[in-house]
């Protein structure tokens, strides 16, 4: 269904979320995670009149314990404000009842870059420390790593990837239906390639098995879900010793692949000494992303990083001064 710009019938709040969720969808938005915001929101108040709510609704939506909250507050904050802007322009209620007072956002989220030694130790734990209770097998594991070290695809991204959508004869993948519902050509290297046709080999079905449907699957042919990987990468990383000592709140993730798969990207063109600036929209492109704003995020300056910046600007300067 696709929103028509109707009004709705009643001014109760399941009617007004659901025309506000299919409005967002209409202009190309998936808006998944959002929309299951406000619909918890509509499980916590109940399908009150619009009218009805109060500041009292949204503080118990929103609790504020000790003066700290989490960035998924600010992000619960974010939808039901998108939300109330969109029902007080439209007439259903009368004024926004979101609190006004703002907690502290917490620390800035600060990714884990992973060096080739972390690379190295990940794939050099041997198949006999894997706990059997594990979802996915050692090869498969190592393979997970690879594509994503290789590629920066999501984790959804890569288990979704079926055998249709891994065209390797053209070295390229095909990830459909991701962020805005489009779909994307990836291109690969021939190391990747090679290393997803042994695997898909090793892992042949027999006679009178049928294949999994996606490319990479776990120990019993199922799409491999988000949380197994997870779960199994945080044992798999302390088995081999790749932990982080700063001050960052978490411990290196699977998601931050992508963004060590953004920073190895940039500082390779400052190397090859490209027009980073001109690359940077075709690394939006491969990443999935909308613009350069959203590739930004995965862009943490690392101190090899700065170094090559700095070298490309003394280039730069040394050119201008020399031909001055």
């Amino acid at each position: 269904m696709t929103w028509t710009g109707s009004t709705i019938r009643s001014a109760k709040l399941a009617p007004a979320i659901e025309d506000f969720i299919q409005y967002k969808r209409a202009l190309g938005d998936l808006y998944i995670e959002p929309a299951n915001v406000l619909k918890a929101f509509l499980r916590k108040t109940g399908d009150l009149e619009l009218d009805a709510l109060t500041s009292v609704h949204c503080e118990a939506f929103l609790p504020v314990k000790g003066g700290e909250v989490t960035n998924f507050w600010f992000k619960k904050y974010e939808a039901l404000d998108r939300f109330f802007r969109f029902a007080t322009s439209r007439g259903y209620m009368k004024h926004r009842i979101l609190p006004t007072s703002m907690p502290d956002r917490p620390p800035r989220f600060i990714p884990y870059i992973y060096s080739t030694d972390d690379i190295r130790r990940l794939l050099g734990v041997p198949d006999s420390h894997y706990p059997r209770t594990c979802p996915l097998s050692p090869d498969t594991m190592r393979t997970f790593i690879l594509v994503l070290y290789g590629t920066g695809l999501k984790l959804g991204e890569l288990s979704r990837l079926t055998h249709a959508g891994a065209d390797l004869r053209n070295a390229k993948l095909l990830i459909r239906e991701t962020k805005f519902g489009k779909s994307r050509l990836v291109p690969i290297g021939k190391d990747l390639v090679s290393i997803l046709r042994l695997y898909r080999m090793r892992h042949r079905p027999g006679v009178g098995y049928q294949r999994p449907p996606t490319i990479l699957a776990t120990k019993i042919g199922m799409m491999i879900r988000n949380d197994h990987a997870d779960h199994e990468f945080e044992w798999l990383r302390r088995e081999a010793g790749v932990l982080r000592f700063d001050s960052a709140r978490y411990q290196p993730r699977l998601h931050d692949f992508r963004h060590t798969f953004a920073v190895t990207r940039l500082l390779t063109w400052y190397r090859q000494v490209k027009d980073v600036q001109r690359m940077l929209p075709l690394l939006s492109t491969y990443l999935g992303q909308c613009g350069i704003d959203e590739t930004s995020v995965y862009l943490r300056m690392t101190r090899e990083l700065l170094q090559e910046a700095n070298r490309c600007f003394e280039r730069y300067a040394f050119t201008e001064v020399h031909n001055g």
